[in-house]
């Protein structure tokens, strides 16, 4: 159920991102209320990996204020959102893996364009790639790096 919401959330949010460069508050309020239901009623992460997983997008919003909003305050607080549905450690990964492909992403984009350093680009679609890659590499039962 958690894994439908957020997978919506990331979806509507991105879709936004996309056409206007800028997030609902509604969406994030609404659904960061239902996980905090989620988190209070199936329990699926421990409280301290609750908060860890907030504190990531805690961390992102303190670089936006800190880089003048060259990180988003709205793609901080869905990080926010989504740490109440992935705890600490899953939140973290999303982020990361939607960071590295953000940047391949924008060094393929740059290319050619004299004011690449500039250029804005919605993040929230990472974030939507990323969950889904860790959603379905968790379904097939996770990587075996070593054989």
């Amino acid at each position: 159920m958690e894994t439908f919401g957020l997978a919506c959330f990331y979806g509507l949010t991105a879709v936004d991102d996309i056409r206007t460069k800028k997030v609902r508050i509604l969406e994030i309020i609404v659904f960061g209320l239902i996980g905090i239901v989620i988190d209070y009623v199936l329990k699926p992460y421990s409280l301290k990996s609750i908060l860890g997983g907030v504190a990531v997008g805690v961390v992102m919003y303190l670089f936006s204020v800190m880089t003048k909003e060259k990180i988003g305050k709205g793609d901080a607080w869905i990080v926010m959102v989504s740490g109440l549905y992935l705890g600490f450690m899953d939140t973290l990964i999303v982020v990361w893996l939607a960071s590295i492909l953000a940047a391949i992403y924008g060094l393929v984009a740059t290319q050619g364009h004299e004011d690449g350093m500039d250029m804005e680009m919605p993040f929230v679609p990472f974030l939507l790639v990323s969950f889904l890659i860790e959603f379905t590499i968790g379904q097939l039962g996770g990587l075996i790096l070593c054989g």
